[in-house]
């Protein structure tokens, strides 16, 4: 007797993307405006633009994508505003 294998086997596991675009989404529009319904439209406008974006991609894009755009603070600037490598 065979065992079927799961058809989505192979297919990326976006669960870690989503839970932090849902706590950026809320809380922060939360902590920014107080009302929910302002921050019940923005996650959700932010779970389309993580799916749309992310599509067809390897797990972990979302946080490439944030990381060349955005960075990570002060700190660590993104490569988009460094022109040359520093040590």
């Amino acid at each position: 007797m065979v065992r079927e294998v799961p058809r989505n086997i192979d297919r990326p596991n976006r669960n870690a993307e989503y839970a932090a675009t849902f706590m950026l989404g809320w809380y922060g529009t939360m902590f920014l405006t107080q009302q929910a319904m302002i921050a019940l439209i923005v996650t959700f406008l932010a779970f389309y633009l993580t799916y749309k974006l992310t599509l067809n991609k390897p797990e972990g894009a979302m946080y490439r994508i944030v990381y060349r755009k955005v960075g990570l603070g002060k700190m660590v600037p993104p490569p988009k505003k460094v022109k040359k490598f520093e040590i």
